[in-house]
């Protein structure tokens, strides 16, 4: 058995007993580790152990979970367990039911091959269990449906469940025709209708196709008509979204352009309930259409014949807990194996896509090619919103909220229209200091400081999640004034109120919407025009569509343009063609305002010029000339320990190692302090390797795993290839 667990850096199956119940081989089943029960990848059945002196230790299989999984995602598993360099029982629990739940109510049970033993030497005298058996024979194919219980007694339902744990019946799941999928979307142009025939052209076998469209110009109708033609033949299809906050929405729109259409729902906020029903739902091949986030990737469908990657270009794909894998690379992994076609949908790609779209397109088509397509108008008759850079600095109404950009709120208050404004940060102020000694409040288990939240009047550490109450005064000086420094959410809040007490202002942040329902009851706030101005941060750039809101406000966007992220740049430039986006989507015309100290910079021009593939090839250029992704493979390991010399000590083994592992195929940088030097009490550091090819890089950090295994380092280490977070 395999299970989620990093026992050791390399990975070892655990054994189990499984009785006399029938285990399938890439079953599931659940299993204990200690007194925790875990859902197990069953990876091999051995015949029944003689002379073993351990056998009688093994603990015994709890119940079976389901069927063989198909096998293709089994060795997606192991892919993502190569390349990611985790154990196979990590990798594995990314495709095994959640949390160890069985599958929802069967519509109906069949005999196994041990369950028709047990039928065949029912002694006669044992009347109820004759009577159970009589209903499975051959003319039923050993099965019955779940009605047919109804008739059985209280002792012969007792049975039946008696019978399921010992492994004499498995659950029989309904396997529905699929119904033709008439899809309602709206009357394509002609540049919509030429990007869905190229889609429907390589429909067929492995692709690659990069839908760049400009927001608002009709990319999800232009795959959802795709999706709608696989649908029809018989396959199930795979929708990927970068954000929880987006499913709810995008689940609408898709039910509304797809009526009738099953549809699961996969991502890591749903109920353990609700995500174990929708995983056996798919993989029992109801649920034709799978939505969810990255985690969905992995979904157990059996029948799979697209997936489509809404907004490719998002962060949010990469997991950033072991397995630290990409959904968008898993994704076309998957699809390679299963010779289906892959649709990448984006206003802005990510420069991995766009550099296998160049390079594609340099060596000439080929039919699993990355396939560009572009759409460079809006599909309805609403122009572009308008983009303004206003200054930074000068004089405020309150909070850094700009003059220019307070009169812009003005106006669409007094017009009945809606206005948003974006800051990248939550909480009050990123920091409480001192304006007299230039203290500021230190988090006592991190290098980093404290942020104020003035809601709660509290100091909170955004990275190890300590809090405190905020002084009455200077703990250094003893001055009786601290000002919070920067601006939050709660503090543009704040200020707007102020600003405009008779207006009806909502936030959306983590802070704010931490309810299950929290961000679908401001969605239909929003919708209903509840809602004058909201004020948040990027959850709400992406994907949603509010007929009134006119006016978009960026707050505090230079950050990214001096970050040691190397991407940073690249990040701001979507997130600001996202939220561009929202703005003047119907009739009313939009505008959207950056505040900024740097009007002349690169990104901007760019952002002005509506120039992506500027920008992209330039951003290309630069990474290519100092060795960065995705001209290079990176990859990043991590080491913590709250002894510090552990942590010395074990970088100075593993960059030895690393360095002769990976000799003249790339090059290993030293070792370093992470950004976030110390969090939680952990001294952290980071060491990094880049090369050229894939395959000598996975062999160096092979060898490293093996080496520290038996090292045995008293540090939590890891390792993230093609990472995304630095900290």
């Amino acid at each position: 058995m395999e299970v989620p667990l990093a026992i050791d850096q390399v990975g070892r199956a655990l054994d189990y007993t499984v009785a006399d119940r029938e285990v399938e081989l890439n079953g599931c089943v659940e299993v204990t580790v200690g007194v925790r029960p875990y859902a197990a990848l069953v990876t091999a059945v051995h015949g029944e152990l003689t002379g073993e002196g351990d056998v009688g230790k093994l603990k015994p299989v709890r119940r079976v979970l389901s069927g063989a999984l198909p096998t293709a995602l089994v060795t997606l598993a192991q892919f993502v367990a190569d390349y990611y360099q985790v154990p196979f029982g990590m990798a594995a629990g990314l495709i095994t039911p959640a949390d160890a739940a069985p599958a929802p109510d069967p519509t109906g049970w069949a005999l196994t091959s041990g369950g028709r033993a047990h039928v065949a030497g029912i002694p006669p005298h044992h009347r109820a269990q004759r009577a159970l058996a009589a209903l499975f024979t051959p003319r039923t194919s050993y099965a019955i449906n779940v009605a047919a219980t109804d008739e059985l007694s209280a002792t012969q339902r007792r049975l039946l469940r008696d019978w399921h744990q010992a492994g004499w019946l498995v659950p029989v799941f309904a396997q529905p025709q699929p119904t033709l999928v008439l899809p309602q979307l709206p009357e394509f142009t002609p540049a919509q209708r030429d990007a869905a025939d190229a889609l429907r052209a390589r429909a067929t076998a492995f692709s690659v196709s990069l839908l760049h469209g400009v927001t608002g110009s009709g990319k999800t109708e232009v795959y959802l008509d795709l999706v709608a033609s696989v649908l029809n033949a018989g396959k199930q299809v795979l929708l990927l979204v970068p954000e929880i906050n987006l499913t709810p929405q995008l689940i609408d729109r898709v039910l509304k352009a797809l009526p009738g259409v099953a549809t699961a729902v996969l991502h890591s906020k749903l109920a353990a309930g609700e995500r174990n029903r929708a995983w056996h739902r798919v993989h029992s091949g109801e649920a034709r259409l799978i939505i969810g986030t990255r985690l969905a990737v992995f979904a157990p469908a059996t029948n799979l014949g697209l997936i489509v990657i809404d907004e490719e270009h998002d962060g949010s794909y990469k997991q950033n807990e072991s397995p630290r894998y990409h959904a968008r690379d898993v994704a076309i992994v998957r699809a390679k194996q299963a010779d289906i076609p892959v649709v990448l949908a984006s206003a802005t790609p990510s420069l991995e896509t766009w550099r296998n779209v160049r390079y594609a397109a340099a060596q000439g088509a080929r039919g699993d090619a990355y396939q560009y397509i572009a759409l460079r108008e809006r599909a309805t008759a609403a122009a572009p919103s308008s983009l303004r850079l206003v200054p930074a600095r000068g004089r405020r109404v309150k909070a850094g909220l700009s003059e220019t950009l307070a009169d812009g709120i003005a106006a669409r208050l007094k017009r009945g229209e809606q206005s948003l404004v974006l800051v990248n940060r939550r909480g009050f102020a990123p920091a409480l200091y001192c304006p007299h000694c230039g203290w500021s409040a230190p988090c006592k288990r991190c290098d980093a400081k404290m942020t104020l939240h003035q809601t709660t009047r509290s100091l909170r550490c955004h990275h190890c999640g300590a809090q405190s109450g905020v002084p009455s005064k200077c703990p250094a000086c003893g001055h009786p004034e601290l000002v919070g420094a920067g601006v939050g959410t709660q503090k543009l809040e704040a200020a707007l109120i102020e600003a405009f007490p008779d207006a009806r202002i909502a936030r959306a942040d983590t802070d704010s919407l931490s309810g299950k329902h929290a961000w679908r009851e401001l969605y239909e706030r929003i919708l209903a025009r509840e809602v004058d101005i909201v004020v948040g941060t990027q959850m709400l750039a992406k994907g949603h569509d509010f007929p009134a809101l006119t006016l978009v406000g960026v707050v505090d966007a230079d950050r990214a343009l001096f970050s040691t992220d190397f991407r940073a740049q690249e990040d701001l430039f979507a997130l600001l063609t996202q939220v561009a986006g929202r703005a003047g989507r119907h009739a009313l015309p939009g505008e959207v305002m950056i505040q900024t100290e740097f009007p002349d910079h690169p990104v901007f021009h760019a952002l002005l010029a509506g120039d992506y593939e500027g920008f992209a090839e330039q951003t290309l250029a630069s990474r290519e000339a100092i060795g960065l992704p995705p001209a290079t493979r990176m990859a990043l390991v991590r080491a913590e320990s709250k002894d510090a010399q552990a942590v010395a000590d074990f970088f100075t083994q593993a960059h030895a190692v690393l360095r002769e592992a990976l000799g003249d195929e790339g090059e290993v940088f030293a070792p370093q302090p992470a950004p976030l030097a110390r969090k939680a009490d952990f001294t952290r550091w980071s060491m990094t390797a880049v090369a050229v090819k894939v395959r000598p890089l996975a062999e160096a950090l092979l060898t490293l795993r093996q080496a520290m295994q038996a090292a045995k380092p008293k540090v939590r280490w890891a390792v993230d290839v093609d990472p995304y977070d630095f900290g």
